[in-house]
């Protein structure tokens, strides 16, 4: 009976021991797991995302709009896979267009997708300004008074291609009279950008 015990009381014993043990490793594997992602990892998948989504058969022969929605969707779907916070999504989406990954008006988007209260930090950002003058493109942010679901402002985001002019008849003379037409293009994702899936 004492036997039993005594080996009763080892099994215990061993038991505590490898808990203790292992206690340290479990923590660190969660704190592995939830660590928040770096600002080069979140490069790295905005680039790899956007990559991804014009490899996809048919990509070059999509309309502007529909390019710009398929990298937007990639784009967004990685970020919000990452975990990152609102304020490092600004940083690596501001970075990501200062570095010619993606077009302003992407960055602006998939804002809007994943943390409309950054959407308009990320439109105001200097390096995204300049890239939308350098192109003649320009994006419009405006915040509604709806929410989302996680309580989030909702924004409507509106872009819009390099207008351009046609003058006819007198004007186009400078004679006075006539018609001068300004038509919006489409906002072109790959206007500003380097990477390779744009033709960089």
């Amino acid at each position: 009976m004492e036997g039993a015990f005594m080996a009763s009381h080892r099994v215990r014993a061993i038991a505590i021991s490898l808990a203790v043990a292992l206690a340290p490793m479990g923590a660190g594997n969660v704190w592995a797991q939830t660590a928040a992602p770096t600002a080069a990892s979140l490069q790295s998948a905005i680039a790899a995302a956007a990559q991804e989504a014009a490899s996809q058969p048919g990509f070059a022969a999509l309309s502007s709009a529909a390019k710009l929605a398929a990298i937007e969707a990639a784009v967004a779907s990685a970020l919000a896979a990452s975990g990152a916070s609102p304020a490092a999504i600004a940083a690596a989406l501001i970075q990501a267009v200062s570095s010619g990954t993606v077009s302003a008006g992407v960055a602006i988007q998939v804002a809007a997708a994943v943390a409309p209260q950054i959407a308009q930090q990320v439109a105001e950002a200097p390096a995204v300004q300049q890239q939308l003058a350098a192109t003649g493109q320009t994006a419009t942010v405006t915040a509604t008074a709806a929410t989302t679901t996680d309580g989030a402002p909702s924004v409507l985001v509106s872009l819009q291609g390099a207008a351009s002019t046609a003058t006819g008849g007198d004007a186009a003379t400078g004679a006075g009279g006539g018609t001068t037409t300004v038509t919006p293009a489409p906002f072109d994702p790959c206007a500003g950008v380097v990477a390779a899936y744009c033709g960089g």
